[in-house]
């Protein structure tokens, strides 16, 4: 090894010297926390990334991970973007209901009651936001190549609202109308005492309207009707599996379609 103090070898010490205690912190931290930004903003000055060769795609990729409150999704999603950029793939972290206007509605309608307004309000309330998170985040980074994971898309919204009485058909259509469809969806499928229990543990509090173990059964299996589609897959888990045995089976089903949209160097 050359360490006469030639630049070269300064500028790869000091790139060494930055992958420290802290920067890993940085990392995981805005991997978990990233909303919208690109995998350099994602996941930090991550110094290991510049010996990482970045791979182009020939075009992008839209995951998206799905299913009832409690099973791992957020958890399940952020692993995913860490292996993608550690893989060297250029992703976007996304989760609806967004932190954008139509968002922030929703979310304070999960807090105070969604008693206060009906199926058809709420559904509305998800399409705009859906419709502003597609126009800003998701067809840019399509356009742009890269891979986008998404923790829940409109497959939640056909699951949740028509356990309220509306049409999943019609909510579907409406969504696949200004939406683009995944290339992959992943579902993650538990008992709802399973997810309660979560649930409970994580807010140390009661849970919302939706998430009582009827209504979350109802809902789990309109999500499990999804399961006969190409592009559809349903993973256990359940507390039985290790969080990285999960990660593992999402991630053998993404890469194989990662590697067939790869660019091909001549």
């Amino acid at each position: 090894m050359v360490t006469d103090g030639s630049p070269d070898f300064l500028l790869r010490s000091s790139s060494r010297a930055r992958v420290n205690a802290k920067t890993f912190e940085l990392v995981r931290y805005r991997s978990e926390c990233g909303s919208g930004d690109d995998d350099r903003k994602a996941l930090g000055d991550y110094s290991l990334l510049e010996s990482v060769k970045k791979k182009q795609l020939r075009r992008g990729l839209l995951i998206a991970i799905e299913g009832i409150d409690g099973a791992g999704k957020t958890t399940q999603a952020n692993l995913l973007a860490q292996e993608l950029g550690k893989n060297g793939y250029s992703v976007l972290s996304l989760h609806e209901p967004t932190n954008g206007k139509w968002g922030q509605k929703i979310k304070d309608l999960a807090n105070n009651g969604r008693h206060r307004t009906s199926p058809e309000d709420e559904t509305e309330l998800f399409y705009q936001d859906r419709w502003e998170d597609v126009k800003n985040n998701i067809k840019p980074a399509l356009d742009e190549k890269k891979v986008i994971v998404m923790d829940r898309y409109y497959f939640s919204n056909v699951a949740y609202q028509s356990e309220r009485g509306l049409d999943p058909q019609l909510i579907e259509k409406k969504n696949a109308a200004i939406a683009p469809v995944p290339d992959i969806t992943i579902i993650l499928d538990l008992e709802p005492e399973v997810s309660l229990k979560r649930i409970i543990h994580k807010r140390n509090g009661t849970p919302n309207h939706f998430e009582k173990k009827e209504k979350l059964e109802i809902i789990r299996q309109a999500f499990l009707k999804f399961r006969d589609r190409s592009n559809v897959y349903i993973i256990d888990g359940d507390d039985n599996r290790p969080i990285g045995d999960v990660s593992n089976s999402v991630w053998k089903i993404v890469e194989p379609k990662l590697k067939e949209i790869e660019q091909r160097k001549p």
